[in-house]
């Protein structure tokens, strides 16, 4: 049910508490997996983990390619929690109910979010396989920002860490992998886009679509916390034969350059 109000500060701290008891640590980053993303994790030590369901107040994903488990992973020396899976304003949920797992990490000692997502590329130069580093984003949700305002903005700070991404266009050089900046502009879904609709997307400056993310990253903007977003382009917008399956299994079978830059830039931290 749509809750305009948003999570209560009982409801974070419920969350938290739980996870601390369950999980039994704190951590420093958090990453956020979109559709068909999950091997991502294969780069991590799962240490623990939690389905959302059990959760208070967490959100189920109920979208296919998309887990719903809460990881405690570490690698080296570092801890962080990798949301396997997210849920989606499509899905019924409120802003705020789509990002009380953020604020939920942040009340747990998350200060730099990798947040992914799987996206329809519609940029001149972009293909299926492309890994997009997001410089800004357009936000087509519609009315996120008023519902998301729980903390005042901070305007002199970007959305997208410019050190982060600098960070990892040095770890996909090293790597051998290539990467591409970008423009990623957020619909509701759950439709993909007609073509007309991707002629006013590459009109309005955007390289990528996706029906996520953006909320996330305005809440994190909102705490302070720094943010790499990075996009695995798994398709040609309304170029989308398969649906959402083919989506989920581009994605996994794309995803290994992703877990290297993300691993990468976790190491380099």
């Amino acid at each position: 049910m749509l809750d305009p109000r948003g999570p209560a500060e009982h409801e974070i701290e419920e969350a938290a508490a739980y996870l601390r008891k369950n999980l039994a640590a704190r951590a420093r980053f958090g990453i956020v997996l979109g559709s068909g993303l999950g091997e991502v994790r294969s780069a991590f030590r799962i240490k623990g983990r939690v389905d959302y369901s059990r959760i208070p107040h967490f959100p189920a994903s109920t979208v296919a390619g998309h887990r719903g488990e809460l990881l405690l992973a570490e690698r080296g020396r570092k801890k962080a929690f990798i949301m396997d899976g997210r849920v989606h304003r499509y899905e019924g949920h409120s802003f705020s109910r789509i990002t009380l797992p953020v604020r939920t990490l942040s009340a747990l000692g998350v200060k730099t979010m990798i947040i992914t997502n799987s996206a329809g590329g519609v940029g001149p130069d972009i293909e299926p396989g492309d890994l997009m580093l997001i410089q800004d984003h357009i936000d087509l949700l519609w009315g996120s920002l008023k519902e998301l305002s729980h903390e005042p903005a901070i305007f002199h700070k970007p959305y997208y860490s410019k050190r982060l991404m600098g960070l990892a266009e040095d770890v996909a050089r090293r790597a051998g992998v290539g990467v591409r900046k970008g423009v990623l502009l957020a619909t509701t879904g759950p439709t993909y886009e007609t073509r007309a609709e991707v002629d006013f997307v590459r009109s309005v400056g955007a390289d990528a679509v996706s029906m996520s993310t953006v909320p996330e990253v305005t809440v994190c903007h909102q705490l302070g916390i720094s943010v790499l977003g990075i996009s695995l382009i798994t398709n040609l917008a309304a170029h989308h034969g398969g649906g959402h399956q083919k989506v989920i299994d581009f994605a996994a079978r794309a995803s290994k350059n992703l877990s290297t830059v993300i691993s990468g830039v976790i190491d380099a931290l």
